[in-house]
């Protein structure tokens, strides 16, 4: 879980960082709050979505008995086939 909670931290920071980039490149200057606030909502349903598919796998593995560890795992053979 805490693989997650750095992710979405991470991508958190980086979508700030780049709408406070952007709002320097361009012509109008907007208002760097404004522009805050933005990178915020933006980074919300990335935050929700996350939540979303690590809360279904701890419920799947729950219901079937596994660990964090074997739901992980699975996710990823899943992934790679």
């Amino acid at each position: 879980m805490l693989d997650v909670i750095n992710f979405v931290a991470i991508s958190g920071i980086f979508n700030i960082l780049f709408f406070w980039y952007a709002s320097t490149k361009m012509k109008s200057k907007p208002d760097p709050l404004k522009t805050l606030i933005v990178s915020f909502v933006f980074s919300i349903p990335l935050s929700f979505l996350l939540i979303g598919v690590y809360t279904t796998m701890l419920i799947y593995a729950a219901r079937t008995g596994a660990s964090e560890d074997a739901m992980w795992e699975y996710m990823e053979q899943e992934e790679l086939q």
